[in-house]
């Protein structure tokens, strides 16, 4: 498959793809999403700064998100600069990310090398105000040091619970013990961990169940990728409207699946007779000729119990529309308009 489209990750487990840049919430429902074309796709909006080519991708796809509703955005190291973090403060977004050293400006967190002989746990906070925006930046040791920045959260090792100070700790394997033991962690991880994920939980829901059709034509590769993350939306969609269902009577991807594609497969379908081919046969006999019963197909208990009047269309013995017909026609007209 030669494209321009193609690109070479060297850090995805498949080397060979194409890059789409996608907006999800927490829950791995996409909202909007940019497919990477190369390097001269580096458009700017109108009215935002230039960030740089990874920054301008979220001032692109967060173009749809509305100011100053408190909204919080999650993004890793690829994306995270200050500017970035500063453009998106002043339309009333929050932002929450890992980021690179090299991308701070004068920055006076350790290095990995001063950091080596501490202990798990350690974390070591600077506050700074940039353009009147005060940005945390946050370095805590656990396997790696990682450094992480925000607008809106910093490490406050202490949470007061019934007025008492209750340390934060978290879960981890230790080696050398081999057992889980507690270590200290800031809050601005535990916010990182909590809500970062949402893209990788739609590509874990579009990898296990997604559309095996080999093709060498990347417009086809597009659609129906297309067509799968469609497909995921539609099945959070649905699980968050039946949120107070039982868990058991909610169903998996593979069900929803299967089911929408069976309701697709039925609608509007029509009954269309076969044509013969060849020298027509001769006809039998009467006693031979055995009516075979019309086949009904029923809707889905989807379409049955989704709270909508189906009006039925009455027929007389010719088969046109009965006296009611006008009334019945009208009145489908009137459902499509509202």
């Amino acid at each position: 498959m030669a494209s321009h489209l193609r690109q070479h990750m060297p850090a995805k487990p498949h080397k060979w793809g194409m890059k789409l840049f996608v907006l999800c919430d927490s829950y791995g429902f996409s909202y909007a999403f940019e497919l990477y074309s190369g390097a001269g796709d580096n458009k700017v909006p109108s009215g935002v700064p230039d960030l740089g080519a990874a920054s301008n991708v979220v001032s692109r796809l967060s173009q749809i998100i509305p100011d100053h509703k408190q909204h919080i955005l999650y993004f890793d190291n690829y994306y995270t600069a200050i500017p970035l973090m500063i453009y998106l403060y002043s339309r009333g977004i929050f932002s929450l990310g890992t980021i690179r050293t090299n991308r701070i400006a004068n920055c006076k967190l350790s290095t990995d090398k001063q950091v080596q002989k501490e202990k798990r746990g350690y974390s070591e906070e600077y506050v700074a105000s940039c353009h009147g925006v005060d940005i945390s930046t946050t370095l805590w040791k656990d396997n790696k040091c990682v450094r992480l920045a925000s607008t809106y959260v910093g490490m406050k090792q202490f949470i007061k619970d019934n007025e008492t100070e209750v340390e934060q700790k978290i879960a981890r394997y230790d080696r050398v013990q081999k057992k889980r033991i507690e270590v200290d962690c800031p809050t601005i991880i535990r916010e990182y961990n909590a809500h970062m994920g949402g893209v990788d939980l739609m590509d874990g829901l579009i990898g296990r169940y997604r559309i095996k059709m080999k093709t060498n034509k990347w417009t086809n590769r597009i659609f129906f990728h297309l067509i799968d993350m469609a497909m995921v939306n539609a099945y959070l969609l649905h699980r968050r409207i039946n949120e107070t269902y039982p868990k058991e009577l909610k169903p998996q991807l593979p069900s929803f699946r299967k089911e929408v594609a069976a309701i697709l497969c039925k609608h509007l379908r029509e009954d269309i007779t076969k044509k013969s081919v060849g020298r027509p046969r001769a006809s039998p006999s009467p006693q031979v000729v055995k009516k075979l019963p019309k086949k009904t197909y029923l809707p889905t208990d989807d379409t049955r119990l989704d709270a909508f009047d189906h009006w039925p269309e009455w027929l007389d013995r010719s088969g046109l529309l009965g006296p009611d017909g006008p009334v019945i026609v009208q009145a489908k007209i009137l459902l499509q308009q509202l």
